[in-house]
């Protein structure tokens, strides 16, 4: 059953039909990779076309643009000749037509149409593989070198994505199959009393796994291998869902295609067939490209946010509030670090509490653990400038400017910055004291936190910052957040997404030691992290004219 079937099938027998339908394919197949262009510049333009795999998706559109293309030659060729050689021309157009009934542009365009209704798009036509046998090593009677073959050749063979959506959560299988081809593939496969199956003596029950899977149609095979693989992948801690698409299929309209639907979703994928499809696809008036781009995978920000160390440090940065001419000099014909240099000349392209930082931070409630506002403290007494000192006294009212209020310390924070300071920012950030050893006991939670730490896996928790060997500093960070089911904003990326990383790794051992625990993922619980991608540090490293 080919997934690209169902192209148009106009009235054969006259020379219009044939040139009505090229014509028609020509000007959709140029349409559809002018799009494809578009798209691609879009992505271009926000620094995310690394970001979609879609290099094997166009190759094919323009595979199917020249074919097009040389067929319209053709055409010219033909009607050259028509009066000296008429039947030849005749057979040949015919064939043309054929090809023309063949082709794979429909496909395409019901692809696209799919993407261009989601959000989040990371790739279009994308291979993904599983890690179980293949047939021939599940048969009791093979050598060892063929099932060891048979193994290696698993390895190596994978099922395609037609769309990778909601930033790699959804996995999409197009197939434009009609429903005549579907029937006569039923009919094929020995399906003709399919949807009376159920009625049918099934005291014979043996064996029969191989044998059941071959007798099943492709696309149910395929959603198979779907969901086989994404078992092994898992995006903010769940296994991708799978939607197949089938934009040519009816329901609730014949007996055997309901009863095949039913088996595809029988092995746990979303269907959608034409008669509830609700595609979007683009225009030249109407080519909205900005749903498809893939985000951050960050979570929605709450009200309260924790605040990591390493972002009290570029709140508090010189770096971050000073132009290059107001930096303080560095003195004994010293330079500044390289790493400080390059964070400097960006700063100078996007401030950085502009651009990352008062957007995350506005209008919601600041807190830290005290062990990041004393790493804050101790970086910034031995090596912060004075008016380093000053910021990171107010953001935590400290000092002299312990017991203010917020306006207070807005205004106060004014005085140190270039930039205007928004009136959301509520500061000061407000220092909590978490024990981590004692909160992972269950009889070290205080009552105020019952509510909160109700799904919180605390054993999982236990086991990642062991094996990630965490500092105090990053357990009492991360842990924090995670427990209070608050979005914790950092520019440590190692160690946010190692975290994330060993997550997944003890959720995949625990499924498998439950054989098929795949509802437990979509429950579970997570740490939610906003990464920072620009980090800041203070001015204060330097190095002699002559390191290098």
């Amino acid at each position: 059953m080919s997934a690209n079937c169902g192209g148009e099938s106009p009235e054969p027998g006259s020379a219009s039909s044939y040139v009505d339908l090229l014509n028609s394919l020509q000007l959709r197949a140029h349409t559809l990779l002018n799009e494809l262009i578009s798209y691609q510049a879009r992505l271009r333009s926000r620094n995310k076309i690394q970001e979609v795999e879609m290099r094997v998706f166009k190759r094919g559109v323009e595979s199917e643009v020249k074919s097009l293309d040389k067929m319209r030659q053709n055409l010219v060729s033909l009607s050259g000749h028509e009066h000296n050689q008429s039947n030849a021309a005749e057979d040949e157009e015919t064939r043309y037509l054929h090809g023309l009934r063949s082709s794979n542009l429909p496909f395409y365009e019901a692809v696209w149409a799919v993407a261009m209704s989601s959000q989040g798009v990371t790739a279009l036509g994308k291979r993904m593989y599983t890690k179980g046998t293949t047939q021939d090593a599940k048969h009791d009677n093979v050598t060892l070198e063929n099932a060891t073959s048979g193994l290696k050749r698993a390895t190596k063979v994978g099922v395609l994505v037609d769309v990778v959506a909601q930033n790699g959560l959804e996995w999409v299988k197009v197939s434009t199959i009609p429903e005549r081809r579907l029937l006569f593939e039923m009919a094929k496969e020995g399906w003709e009393t399919y949807a009376d199956s159920d009625d049918e003596d099934k005291t014979d029950d043996i064996d029969i796994d191989s044998a059941e899977r071959a007798g099943k149609l492709e696309l149910v095979r395929v959603a198979e291998d779907l969901k086989s693989a994404s078992r092994d992948v898992r995006v903010r801690f769940q296994h991708p869902r799978i939607r197949l698409v089938l934009p040519n299929v009816r329901e609730n309209v014949l007996p055997d295609v309901d009863a095949f639907l039913a088996d595809l979703r029988a092995t746990g994928a979303v269907v959608q067939c034409g008669t509830d499809l609700q595609l979007r696809g683009a225009t030249k008036e109407d080519c909205d490209f900005d749903p498809l781009l893939p985000g951050t995978v960050a979570p929605f920000l709450t009200d309260t946010i924790n605040i990591d160390c390493t972002i009290l440090l570029a709140l508090i940065s010189d770096i971050s509030h000073f132009s290059r001419e107001q930096l303080p000099p560095v003195s004994g014909g010293n330079s500044y670090h390289k790493a400080i240099l390059r964070q400097i000349h960006a700063e100078q392209s996007s401030p950085l509490v502009l651009s990352e930082l008062y957007p995350v931070l506005r209008g919601r409630a600041l807190e830290c653990t005290s062990q990041a506002a004393q790493r804050m403290q101790e970086i910034v007494q031995c090596m912060g400038t004075p008016s380093e000192r000053i910021r990171a006294d107010v953001i935590l009212a400290a000092g002299l400017y312990k017991g203010q209020d917020a306006p207070k310390l807005r205004v106060a924070w004014g005085e140190h910055t270039t930039h205007a300071v928004p009136a959301e920012i509520r500061f000061p950030v407000k220092v909590v004291d978490f024990d981590t050893a004692e909160f992972l006991s269950s009889s070290g939670r205080p009552p105020s936190y019952s509510e909160d730490c109700a799904l919180f896996p605390a054993s999982v928790a236990n086991r990642a910052t062991q094996m990630m060997e965490l500092s105090p500093i990053n357990t009492s960070v991360f842990l924090y957040g995670w427990s209070r089911h608050i979005v914790t904003f950092t520019s440590n990326r190692v160690v946010a997404t190692g975290l994330l990383r060993t997550i997944n790794e003890i959720l995949d051992q625990d499924e498998h030691k439950e054989h098929g625990g795949d509802d437990a993922s979509t429950t579970f619980v997570g740490p939610q992290m906003y990464i920072c991608e620009t980090a800041r540090s203070l001015i204060g490293k330097t190095k002699s004219t002559g390191e290098q």
